[in-house]
């Protein structure tokens, strides 16, 4: 049967659910394009919507999601094949806010069921859809972050060497007195580790789509080096930010205080004592009576969440499963922030993006360590404390210097607005430095528009009494959308016929999608089960 099927065309068993090996041999024909570059993106969309309301479709699923992705995919690079050429660093970000991010997306979405689909090997399927993966790798790693990173590095170079930041884009230090300072009304801000802009963005649509909420989102520019202890620093309130050495590691402090994990709730409320910073890992596991004490009276309340971050430490290809996870996490936080603390202003934020590339880096995709010691022990694999003169310290996508030290092969950044005795670099586009240990496909400290673009995702909940909800109701109702049948018959004589229905609205910010179930009646009226659902395509 499958060598029979195997001479039909796609667009012939597309719509034909009658064995499990149909999905085999579309899939087979679909994947082979793929890997010799022919990917017709009409074709791999259309193919997937007609497989997903057929039988046998889950266990083939993550094979088709894959697919699709790819499609999405090559759509895009269809639609940027010149490249990217933007001259100024504040239109690339405009455009990168606005529709680039979503190459990140369809890559994380890729990736996600690539890795579903190793836990549910299919003999026939495996390597061809790793072919795929080559071709993914192809499409995002050298082509859309090569050519992006390009442009960006090229056109803010001037910028971040001058002032360590780009102009007319909102900033990350500005945070706490621009968003916070300023509210009228009582704020939760909820910090995730490692949420970048992308993921964000996902979670802002679901938001929009699953609460009776106004939400909006928007970006500012990470602090450079964009890693924890500097992004968390910044979005706390503070006059300056400056750094010293203690015991060989370099501390940030907020207006001469420690900005450590446990020093933040004293750091707010110098400013404010109607504060509190609390962690999402201790209020979830908390009863409803003892975290609502801890929030009640609070004007601010800061909540730190850390699941993509921490996944990263157990292993790379964990990270994209842990977006997923801390979506899910966050949602259910801001339900909680709602019903029990009876919060209704919510900003989500994040201390700094990060980069994820799949397959193994290259050597040139790697800059050396030249220049970070004395020349006595650059070649050393150990480097003693003691030998350590020019820098002070560095990650995968960052270096901080002695000042009046120039790395070879690295952009400089001016470093907390150049009042340090420091000075910072950072490697192009998405070099990594060469560091001994692992961890090199997940990475963040750098200036790519992955790391640096932060996320503000604004949330308000719109309560039934509220003038907002009253005057835009029709808005703000989520309801599922909803099917009509089209077929005027509706009296069926024969074993053979074909009913077709239509779907009213298309799922947007409040209608979400919906699995209907149909079912016959008799002559008298009597309902008879039907034995399938039907999904509405999303």
């Amino acid at each position: 049967m499958h060598q029979r099927f195997e001479k039909l065309t796609v667009d012939d068993l597309a719509g034909t659910e009658c064995f499990p090996c149909i999905n085999e041999v579309i899939l087979t024909k679909l994947m082979t394009e793929i890997s010799d570059h022919i990917i017709d993106v009409d074709s791999i969309t259309s193919t997937v919507e007609k497989r997903r309301t057929c039988a046998w479709y889950e266990p083939f699923e993550n094979f088709y999601d894959g697919i699709l992705q790819v499609a999405n995919m090559q759509s895009f690079f269809k639609e940027h094949s010149a490249g990217f050429h933007t001259a100024e660093a504040k239109g690339i970000w405009k455009e990168y806010t606005e529709s680039y991010y979503q190459m990140d997306t369809y890559y994380r979405l890729f990736h996600l069921s690539f890795q579903k689909s190793l836990e549910t090997s299919n003999i026939l399927l495996d390597d061809l859809f790793k072919h795929v993966v080559d071709k993914v790798e192809g499409l995002y790693t050298h082509w859309f972050l090569g050519e992006l990173g390009n442009n960006w590095s090229d056109v803010c170079a001037d910028e971040l060497a001058t002032y360590g930041k780009v102009l007319e884009v909102p900033q990350q230090e500005e945070f706490y007195y621009s968003r916070i300072k300023t509210s009228d009304t009582k704020v939760f801000v909820i910090i995730s580790d490692a949420m970048r802009y992308e993921v964000a963005a996902t979670m802002a649509d679901q938001l929009q789509r699953e609460t009776q909420s106004k939400v909006s989102i928007s970006s500012m520019q990470s602090i450079f080096p964009s890693i924890t202890k500097f992004g968390m620093a910044s979005l706390l309130p503070h006059k300056e930010l400056t750094v010293e050495v203690r015991n060989d590691i370099l501390t940030v402090l907020a207006d001469g205080q420690s900005t450590a994990s446990i020093y933040r709730d004293k750091v707010l409320k110098a400013e404010d004592s109607a504060s509190v910073a609390l962690k999402y890992n201790d209020i979830i596991a908390m009863k409803r009576a003892e975290r609502s004490a801890l929030v009640k009276g609070m004007d601010v309340v800061y909540i730190y969440h850390d699941t993509i971050d921490e996944a990263s430490h157990t292993s790379d290809t964990a990270v994209f499963a842990a977006c997923d996870k801390a979506i899910s996490e966050l949602k259910n936080l801001v339900r909680i922030i709602v019903n029990e603390f009876g919060g209704t202003n919510i900003l989500i934020t994040a201390d700094h993006g990060f980069l994820y590339t799949y397959s193994p880096l290259k050597e040139e995709d790697k800059v050396d360590k030249r220049g970070f010691f004395d020349a006595d022990v650059v070649n050393s694999d150990v480097i003693k404390k003691e030998s350590i003169r020019r820098c002070v310290e560095y990650g995968r996508r960052y270096a901080i210097m002695q000042k009046g030290v120039q790395p070879d092969y690295l952009m400089p950044v001016k470093f907390l607005g150049g009042n340090t005795e420091f000075e910072g670099f950072t490697p192009r586009e998405s070099i990594r430095i060469k560091m001994s240990g692992g961890a090199m496909n997940f990475v963040h400290g750098g200036i790519s528009l992955q790391e640096m673009v932060v996320p503000v995702i604004e949330y308000h909940y719109l309560r039934n009494d509220s003038m907002e909800y009253k005057r835009n109701k029709q808005k703000y109702d989520t309801k599922p959308v909803t099917v009509n049948l089209l077929s005027a018959n509706r009296k069926i004589s024969n074993m053979i016929f074909s009913l077709n229905f239509y779907q009213k609205d298309a799922v947007s910010a409040n209608r979400e999608a919906a699995t209907y179930q149909v079912y016959f009646t008799d002559e008298n009226g009597q309902r008879q089960r039907c034995r399938k659902n039907f999904p509405l395509p999303v």
